[in-house]
């Protein structure tokens, strides 16, 4: 059924992968398809350069002491948090801060 605006305008990975990071799991696959890293996702169902999802792969990236990729992760995420309106402590409100 056509809806306008969407009935869920925030995406639901943001939910999923804090979900999975407090419960202990790997929700590094969940940010990089939102942050359309993986292509499985179409265009129009990607959110690159999200404050949240980057925040969530930069999370998922210290926990498994990546050391190539992060620091460029990092770069994209303080770009994105500077132009943030609230500050961003995880990777979905749900969620009270990084572990």
């Amino acid at each position: 059924m056509y809806e306008e605006p969407w009935a869920w305008p925030h995406p639901t990975r943001h939910t999923l992968g804090a979900l999975l990071m407090e419960a202990g799991n790997h929700a590094e696959a969940v940010y990089r398809a939102d942050l359309g890293l993986d292509g499985k996702l179409p265009r129009p169902c990607q959110h690159r350069r999200n404050v949240w999802a980057l925040h969530g792969l930069h999370e998922c990236l210290l926990r498994r002491g990546e050391t190539l990729e992060r620091p460029h992760v990092e770069l994209l995420l303080q770009q994105a948090t500077a132009r943030a309106d609230i500050p961003i402590e995880a990777s979905c409100l749900c969620r009270h801060r990084a572990a």
